[in-house]
């Protein structure tokens, strides 16, 4: 059933049939029937009644959904406003994929040392950065994607870790194999959920209207537009992170 939601949700979103969401709502809210009824249910729903797993969850959805929109629209615009070939889209990600990689550790390291707060603030300032920059320069210099790139990519690691340090803390020590488990699912489900909805975004490239001022190019709009909100967005994730958790200073 909760196979069945995501996909008929999903199909919803790049079809745009209203018939395909009621679909999905049906059959979540048979899952949500089927797990309070259950003796063993796939997802404990007692799990929900701690606020501050479920809060986490909200955010990490949110972040996954924020961050995942970076891998998902470097390529295509790499293609078709920068013209490059795939071998050359490779090697322009590349830097920000092994800078991520070399750096996650001492991320880690940063959360145990100053806490999980500094961190989500330091992952939001980069992801801020390469969002903005991107929005500004979409379409110019690979030299300078590659750049932008490497903040957006220490951001988006640095936000999980952060993230998933806070989560498990949550949980007690019976709850952690099922929490966490969840977790990581709906990691995939709103990486899935959100290249679904940007990808119906940029096949309907019609847009006349530009959030940022500096932009002129009506062939980068879409981009543009995108990563503007993303920017703004990581900044609401940020809030509420700060809200719900700031005042804990977990560690």
């Amino acid at each position: 059933m909760l196979a069945g939601t995501v996909t008929v949700l999903l199909l919803g979103i790049t079809s745009g049939k209203w018939l395909l969401f009621v679909a999905g709502w049906v059959l979540m809210i048979l899952f949500l029937f089927r797990i309070r009824m259950a003796k063993e249910p796939f997802i404990k729903p007692t799990l929900f009644k701690n606020k501050n797993y479920t809060f986490g969850l909200v955010l990490a959805f949110l972040n996954t959904s924020l961050t995942f929109a970076l891998p998902f629209m470097t390529p295509q615009f790499l293609a078709k406003l920068n013209h490059l070939s795939p071998a050359m889209i490779g090697l322009v990600m590349f830097p920000a994929a092994l800078s991520s990689a070399l750096m996650g550790r001492k991320g880690g390291k940063l959360a145990d040392k100053k806490g999980n707060l500094l961190l989500v603030h330091t992952a939001t300032s980069l992801l801020f950065v390469c969002y903005i920059l991107l929005s500004s320069f979409v379409g110019s210099s690979p030299l300078l994607i590659i750049i932008f790139l490497i903040f957006g990519n220490l951001g988006q690691t640095f936000m999980s870790i952060a993230l998933s340090n806070t989560i498990s803390r949550t949980l007690t020590k019976e709850q952690t194999g099922v929490g966490m488990g969840l977790f990581a699912m709906l990691n995939f489900i709103s990486g899935a959920t959100a290249t679904s909805l940007i990808g119906k975004l940029l096949d309907n490239n019609k847009t006349e209207f530009h959030f940022n001022p500096i932009i002129y190019n009506s062939a980068v709009f879409i981009y543009s537009n995108i990563f503007f909100v993303l920017a703004l967005l990581i900044i609401v994730v940020a809030f509420l992170y700060s809200k719900q958790f700031g005042s804990t200073q977990q560690k």
